[in-house]
């Protein structure tokens, strides 16, 4: 089944190359203070519930600076309900919603792409696809994520998983680097 994986695997590298989107929709690199519509995926089936209460005490924090969260809820078990149905602005992914790839099927596509997004959080740490093919699509202008040899045209901002090899160290990292974009509104000493 290894041979199979790899098949996916390069077939998902060289697809989600030509999905480079930057002449359809401007990526850029935009802070943390002036983003408006912040999105989020979480991996509900390879994250731990102590993370997962990390990534929603964040949600919250950013919630108190007046910040529009999107949660994308990824749970790859097959017969897995929403969790995060409370929240207005969710969308839940299970393999129901998958194709072969473990890409959205075309609709939930067009439903995350309704969305224009300043930043999207990419907290998956699992090496599935359903994440990169997401922030490789999604109408974000920064996406932020673990970095993954040959997933680099995902993200516009990634950080090394050895040294952020655990959700409170991602969660800090995205949110240094997030705050440290100078997009030229600062006076400059």
């Amino acid at each position: 089944m290894d041979w199979i994986n790899d098949i996916k695997d390069k077939f998902s590298r060289k697809r989600i190359r030509s999905l480079d989107r930057t002449k359809e929709y401007n990526r850029d690199f935009v802070d943390i203070d002036s983003a408006r519509k912040i999105g989020m995926i979480l991996n509900l089936s390879t994250t731990d519930p102590g993370d997962i209460s990390l990534v929603e005490d964040y949600m919250e924090a950013l919630k108190k600076r007046s910040k529009d969260i999107l949660l994308i809820e990824i749970n790859l078990d097959k017969k897995s309900e929403p969790t995060y149905s409370n929240i207005p602005n969710s969308i839940f992914i299970n393999p129901t919603k998958l194709n072969w790839l473990d890409y959205p099927i075309p609709s939930l596509e067009n439903q995350i792409r309704s969305h224009e997004l300043d930043i999207l959080m990419d907290f998956d740490m699992s090496t599935r696809m359903p994440s990169k093919y997401i922030c490789s699509m999604a109408r974000a202008k920064t996406r932020t994520g673990l970095h993954r040899e040959g997933f680099e045209v995902c993200y516009e901002l990634m950080i090394d998983p050895t040294e952020s090899n655990d959700m409170k160290n991602m969660i800090k990292e995205f949110d240094y680097f997030l705050n440290m974009i100078d997009n030229g509104k600062r006076v400059k000493v």
